[in-house]
């Protein structure tokens, strides 16, 4: 023999064996805590964009409900302005004292002196 004892060699190649099992187990150790990372990460990361999502869908209902309730309260308020130019304008027609005359006359049947009012009902 080349002065090396077999007994040697086989202990080296079993050390070496053992070596190489270990760097194996380790490395798969190490791949199953790597996969498991990133499955947690993973799931952290879909739960925080489900909470986004919800708050940003949450945010946009609000928003089309606030735009529907001014879009409501501007036509309220053209028909406020609209009715109260209306009363304006027949407060000043109020103070005519020829429209009160005609009002008068119309509605309530009076007459101006000297003069006859003739009532026919509808149903004749």
């Amino acid at each position: 023999m080349n002065g090396r004892n077999p007994m040697d060699r086989q202990r080296r190649i079993r050390a070496l064996d053992e070596r190489r099992e270990q760097l194996e187990k380790d490395t798969h150790r190490r791949r199953v805590h790597l996969r498991r990372r990133l499955a947690a990460a993973s799931l952290l990361f879909l739960f925080v964009m489900v909470l986004i999502g919800q708050s940003y869908f949450s945010k946009v209902g609000y928003v089309s409900d606030q735009q529907q309730a001014y879009a409501q309260a501007k036509v309220e308020l053209r028909e406020q302005q609209a009715e109260q130019d209306e009363l304006k304008e027949q407060v000043e027609r109020l103070q005519d004292e020829d429209y009160i005359a005609n009002l008068a006359r119309n509605e309530l049947l009076f007459s101006k002196d000297g003069e006859i009012i003739f009532y026919f009902s509808p149903e004749e």
